[in-house]
Parts: C-alpha cells; sequence; structure tokens
C-alpha cells in the first residue's frame, strides 16, 4: 500500500521553499525520487553510497544499466518500483514508497 512522504518542499533550484518567512511542507515522493536519480554517491555525507549520478551513465553506460542503478536506489530508499522506462529522451519512475513493519 502506496504511503504519503511529507517533506520540506523544494523550488526549482532545489533549495528550501520559503514563502511569507515559513518553510514549506508536501508530498515530496517526485523530489525524493530526482535526487536520488541526480546527485552522485558522496553527495549526502550521512550516507555516502546513496544515489545514482545518472550524468555519469550519459557517455559510459546504457540505458539499461541507468534504470538498473534507478530501481535499486529507489528500492534501498523504501520505494516500490512498478516501471521506469525512456520515452523521447525522458526516463520516468513508476515509484512510491510503501508501509513497512518499521515505518508509522
Amino acid at each position: 500500500m502506496p504511503i504519503e512522504m511529507i517533506d520540506i518542499r523544494l523550488d526549482d533550484d532545489e533549495d528550501m521553499l520559503v514563502l511569507a518567512g515559513d518553510l514549506w511542507c508536501s508530498e515530496s515522493t517526485a523530489e525524493h525520487q530526482r535526487q536520488l536519480i541526480l546527485n552522485d554517491k558522496g553527495d549526502f555525507k550521512e550516507n555516502p553510497d546513496m544515489c545514482v549520478g545518472a550524468a555519469r551513465y550519459l557517455d559510459d553506460e546504457g540505458a539499461k544499466e541507468l534504470a538498473r542503478a534507478i530501481s535499486v536506489e529507489l528500492v534501498r530508499d523504501g520505494m516500490e518500483v512498478v516501471s521506469i522506462v525512456q520515452e523521447g529522451g525522458l526516463l520516468k519512475t513508476h515509484a512510491f514508497y510503501r508501509q513497512t513493519p518499521n515505518r508509522r
């Protein structure tokens, strides 16, 4: 069963969204996916082995390897991956956080 992941909302520059002096929170599954896909390993010091670093796959690896790396990272983050497809030069993920005994 999918669950909502609420987190601090980010703006288009990946900075915390602050409006009228307040931080904004919203459903953030898509933001988490984007960060896991685009950031490189080592970007998050508290967990340096997470993330994909998709830019590294543009020259060296194929689409299948990229899709596999994305799937592995999304699952490690607690998501269930339904599909990862490439359409017209865009990568589309269909994944959601699943309810686990450890999450409330």
